[in-house]
């Protein structure tokens, strides 16, 4: 199923089924006021490229590939004791400046290697993640690879890595932009879809995909979360989730959530000021 109509599946399940007793509104007003609450409600964002393999460095933003670990330091293991995933590095001393966000550090990423990678469904900060931030990356320590390695071949079984870029990496580079929210965050409901007959104009439906589809990064710093099944803000105790640190859309070669997925790691606004890496929040989900 391609994601334009994955969207539209979720996007009928949630509005499809209401029927208003008024009059519906035309279609281009409904639009205007669409795109009218997409740019009110933009945040500041990176896009992530890709820029070759990753270097064999402490510092860099990459996806997969080599770790930097301070002197002493074990890799990460989940709660069972089981080497993690590294998952990506984001390097904030080489990105622009992003408001709200760090401007030296690196933020490190390990994911559980477990069927789910790690998720938990039920809180998605209890999951089997970690998020550190490494303020210094000069000191004493080492570059490491893993999880597991066999002779000189890594293996690392239950990860949306592809095995080459475990090993090589990919490294990033970043450049700023205006991320838009779609339809499937719980503010669209908020602001315009319960207001919405969406059964009754299917050139609307056109217009909203092709609308969340446009300008799309696949992998970035900062915006909104996206997703391909539902948001798991819509409790009210995550709705002011709203950071987000980290977003990975399936790469072919790259990566692949499922069955072509995202994940992202998020957090609340006043925790990223306070640097408190501690309240990070982990999802992915896919077709």
């Amino acid at each position: 199923m391609t994601r334009k109509r994955s969207l539209l599946a979720a996007f009928l399940a949630l509005f499809g089924a209401q029927q208003s007793v008024a009059e519906p509104a035309p279609v281009a007003e409904v639009i205007s006021r669409y795109e009218a609450w997409q740019g009110a409600s933009a945040l500041p964002a990176l896009e992530l490229l890709p820029a070759g393999e990753a270097p064999r460095t402490a510092a860099g933003s990459r996806i997969g590939g080599v770790v930097w670990l301070p002197e002493g330091e074990a890799w990460p293991v989940d709660a069972a004791g089981k080497r993690m995933t590294f998952l990506a590095q984001i390097d904030f001393a080489a990105l622009p400046p992003l408001p709200d966000y760090p401007t030296s550090g690196v933020l490190q990423f390990f994911i559980a290697r477990d069927d789910l990678y790690g998720l938990n469904f039920e809180n998605p900060q209890a999951g089997g993640f970690k998020a550190i931030y490494r303020e210094d990356v000069t000191g004493p320590g080492r570059l490491e690879t893993g999880p597991v390695s066999e002779g000189q071949r890594y293996v690392d079984d239950f990860s949306p890595l592809d095995p080459a870029v475990v090993t090589t990496g990919v490294a990033l580079t970043a450049r700023p932009f205006r991320h838009k929210p779609d339809i499937g965050v719980w503010q669209f409901e908020e602001a315009i879809g319960k207001d919405l007959d969406i059964a009754q104009n299917d050139t609307l439906y056109d217009h909203l995909n092709a609308q969340s589809l446009t300008g799309e990064s696949n992998w970035r710093v900062g915006g909104h979360p996206q997703f391909t099944q539902s948001d798991w803000r819509y409790e009210t105790e995550f709705r002011d989730v709203d950071r987000v640190l980290l977003h990975l859309w399936t790469s072919d070669g790259v990566l692949m959530w499922g069955d072509s997925g995202q994940g992202h790691f998020a957090i609340r606004r006043e925790d990223l000021l306070k640097r408190d890496f501690s309240k990070v929040f982990y999802n992915w989900d896919c077709y």
